[in-house]
């Protein structure tokens, strides 16, 4: 089937920058200024089941006959489709419960690609400048990675009946970004588009040829034992095309996966029948995945542990500072996290002096993953590990 259409290709680039506040992840707010309906996926109609259901989140289509992937978390955790867990590896949403799924590319182009297509609210103003950004992170079992991740702006809906990719002339000089290889961190693609007039559609998904797609190699994350699958999958999420009258105005930022992480909590009592310095060696403090600061949760095993070293001012302490698996093995891409375990400690150490505690009763050191607290692979094993422990001195 032949289609005679000429969409607008945009140019992307990728910047990266300080994390953004955290929102409220349980009820994202919909931006007005946005032109993308249902940008973060969260409204769904129908039960969804399996993969390729990408037409049961409200809006989105995929305009070949290769549909994309939605993942939710509120679907069981044996389905393909879940969250964060799901059968290309393990992510959670951006915000909210859900995400979409694409087929970037594969190896000897074995595997059809898959897009998204989503109408926007109104169709685009003639001369009006567009920041088109959406969020990307690559599957776990991703065996590659690839750069020519960008965004197509057309007058009418594509839609064809067969497997073909889409391969479009580009309009514009195509900014050539970085690969795109965190599997651990949401990444933000941007940029900019000034519209012709009357474009109603978005269409997101790789339209260059496979041989000129620049690729890489991935490691499997350490502690998945499911195999790596020959092609660059992605994970999508908050899609979203507002006006704007400054370049500048465009920008997007990249998002470890840490807010969306659990941390580790025991339902504890100090017994007090313990002597101070006990209880002090029995203190442990835990973390969320890439975080070095003290979570609310940890508030009252602090309060105890001051409390047990106001009671013994002979007690000294040494505060160890631990990764888990995952943040050690995403060092090889954040340098800023090698020091991880003992920034933690040295985190630790500031609310004790803030209690009241003496510095010189308290050394700081840091470790990596060498020493897990629980050795399995599960998230609630992993989150056992980021931690701070307390040795008497």
């Amino acid at each position: 089937m032949t289609m005679r259409f000429r969409p607008f290709l945009l140019p992307l680039a990728l910047f990266l920058a300080a994390p953004l506040v955290a929102q409220d992840d349980e009820n994202p707010v919909e931006d007005s200024l946005n032109m993308v309906p249902n940008g973060s996926f969260e409204e769904v109609e129908g039960k969804l089941k399996r993969l390729g259901s990408i037409e049961m989140a409200k809006g989105w289509k995929s305009p070949t006959a290769v549909p994309a992937d939605l993942f939710s978390d509120q679907v069981v955790n044996s389905s393909p489709a879940s969250a964060p867990r799901n059968q290309f590896g393990d992510q959670g949403a951006l915000t909210g419960s859900n995400y979409a799924g694409l087929m970037w590319w594969s190896y000897m182009n074995k595997e059809p690609r898959s897009y998204l297509q989503v109408k926007f609210k109104k169709m685009l103003t003639k001369g009006q400048k567009y920041c088109i950004s959406y969020y990307v992170s690559l599957a776990d079992l991703s065996k590659y990675s690839a750069n020519e991740l960008g965004a197509y702006v057309s007058k009418i809906m594509v839609k064809k009946d067969d497997e073909a990719a889409l391969t479009y002339e580009m309009q514009v000089p195509n900014l050539r970004t970085k690969i795109y290889d965190d599997l651990y961190s949401w990444q933000g693609v941007c940029g900019v588009y000034e519209a012709k007039g009357d474009e109603q559609y978005l269409i997101l998904g790789n339209t260059v040829a496979n041989d000129k797609v620049v690729t890489g190699k991935v490691k499997r994350p350490k502690g998945e034992v499911r195999p790596q699958v020959f092609k660059a999958y992605y994970y999508i999420d908050d899609v979203s095309v507002k006006p704007i009258k400054l370049m500048s105005e465009c920008t997007c930022e990249q998002l470890d996966k840490a807010e969306s992480e659990f941390i580790y909590s025991r339902r504890s009592t100090v017994n007090k029948s313990l002597k101070p310095a006990q209880q002090v060696d029995a203190t442990v403090i835990y973390f969320k995945r890439f975080q070095q600061s003290i979570d609310g949760a940890m508030d009252q095993p602090l309060n105890d542990v001051i409390e047990a070293l106001k009671a013994d001012p002979a007690v000294k302490v040494r505060l160890v500072g631990h990764m888990d698996v995952v943040e050690d093995d995403r060092t090889r891409m954040r340098p800023d996290l090698l020091e991880l375990g003992k920034m933690r400690a040295d985190a630790v150490k500031a609310v004790l002096v803030e209690g009241g505690i003496a510095a010189d009763r308290i050394t700081t050191a840091g470790q990596k993953a060498d020493s897990p607290a629980d050795p399995g692979e599960e998230e609630v094993a992993l989150s056992k590990n980021r931690r701070v422990e307390f040795e008497l001195e």
